[in-house]
């Protein structure tokens, strides 16, 4: 799947950092150990941006080098991973949670499947909660915003 036409944007959780990308490419499913550590999660959903396609609206990521051959970008104030890169790549993955609306870019693959949980196909038998009105939260928005008063970026 390749989206084109469409404006996604995004940002990490405090609103430090805020990005904009009018292609996405290749949306997967990583369950690799790397990736489980880097976000602390039994996978993470990634989609592709060629490079000059990916614009920061606001800060830009601090990146750790995660293997010889991949960066990986993430807010150095609220530690929100955003990015990974292969080093000789000319595109950047774009952690898909990370976008105001991650729900209209389904993963099409799963890649590191032998480290995949044996419990995750069940996922959707478990109880289940809603959340969104259980906290006061002080994360951005999924919208752009001039202005983030609650700890963001200002």
């Amino acid at each position: 799947m390749t989206t084109h036409g469409q404006t996604f944007s995004g940002g990490c959780q405090c609103g430090a950092i805020r990005y904009q990308a009018e292609v996405l490419e290749n949306p997967e499913i990583c369950h690799c150990r790397m990736c489980q550590k880097a976000h602390g999660a039994p996978a993470v959903t990634w989609a592709s941006v060629p490079e000059a396609e990916l614009h920061w609206t606001r800060g830009e990521p601090a990146h750790f080098e995660s293997s010889a051959n991949a960066m990986r970008g993430f807010c150095a104030r609220c530690g929100t991973p955003l990015t990974f890169k292969h080093r000789y790549a000319n595109t950047i993955d774009i952690a898909l949670a990370t976008l105001d609306h991650p729900e209209r870019i389904a993963p099409e693959y799963q890649g590191g499947v032998e480290s995949r949980m044996p419990w995750f196909g069940n996922i959707h038998l478990l109880r289940e909660e809603r959340m969104d009105e259980r906290t006061d939260s002080h994360q951005h928005p999924d919208h752009e915003t001039d202005h983030w008063p609650k700890g963001g970026a200002k």
